[in-house]
């Protein structure tokens, strides 16, 4: 909590006016640069990991009845693509106590705490607790949840039109087993209740999160415009997509 107290205080100090709602964007931005290597990794192999699958299925099918074979090949083409199959795990796991961070800095609204403050840091002596003039960060908005749910429902929509152009083309189209009926329910499922999750969440919650769950779904959004740039990924679907 500490270090984010601290970040905040920096940019509303160094803000003119010392306006919270920027602080926090400029928090966030930072926060999303620091973090930027592995959430790059992570977005760049889930894209390499689709990618991979045509040779995944040919490895499945190469070795069937044979997990431990299976699992092998698996891992050595990830490694020669390298792809890292965790890195999804590792990028929630270090956002986790960012989150509480910012709940437990913003719940009582930012106040100057001498016992969290870091010695070279500086509290502003008046500072705007109005976000952008109008936004109590410390209380809940419906209108923020809203803004926060459409956001992530675009940065998913994106990622799972993606995915479903990246298939391969079959022979079996129409003959799909039980397990990727079960998948693709299960994906479209989590395309809606992610977004419709975190857009109530952050209406109940300090409107802080929500200002940070927004902030960070835009810059999301904008990093995958990029990764799917740098990986050339519609030249990939044009050549092994899916017919239409």
């Amino acid at each position: 909590m500490r270090p984010v107290y601290n970040i905040v205080v920096f940019f509303l100090d160094i803000i003119p006016g010392h306006d919270i709602g920027i602080a926090i964007i400029l928090t966030t931005i930072l926060i999303k640069l620091i973090l930027l290597k592995p959430n790059i990794t992570s977005q760049k192999s889930t894209y390499l990991m689709r990618e991979a699958q045509i040779e995944i299925d040919e490895i499945k099918e190469k070795h069937k009845g044979d997990n431990k074979k299976i699992a092998e090949k698996t891992m050595a083409l990830y490694k020669e693509r390298k792809i890292k199959p965790f890195a999804n795990l590792l990028v929630l796991i270090i956002q986790i106590p960012v989150f509480f961070a910012l709940y437990y800095v913003f719940r009582n609204g930012v106040n100057n705490n001498p016992d969290l403050l870091y010695s070279f840091n500086k509290f502003p002596e008046t500072i705007k607790h109005l976000a952008f003039g109008f936004l109590d960060l410390s209380q809940k908005h419906w209108l923020i949840g809203v803004v926060a749910g459409v956001t992530m429902f675009i940065f998913s929509r994106r990622q799972a039109n993606t995915f479903k152009k990246m298939k391969k083309k079959t022979d079996n189209v129409g003959k799909e087993n039980f397990q990727s009926v079960f998948m693709k329910n299960m994906q479209t499922q989590m395309l809606y209740f992610l977004p419709i999750l975190s857009g109530f969440s952050a209406a109940i919650l300090p409107s802080v999160l929500g200002v940070y769950w927004t902030t960070n779904n835009i810059l999301n959004i904008l990093q995958d415009i990029y990764i799917k740039r740098k990986l050339n990924i519609e030249g990939f679907i044009k050549e092994h997509g899916e017919e239409k």
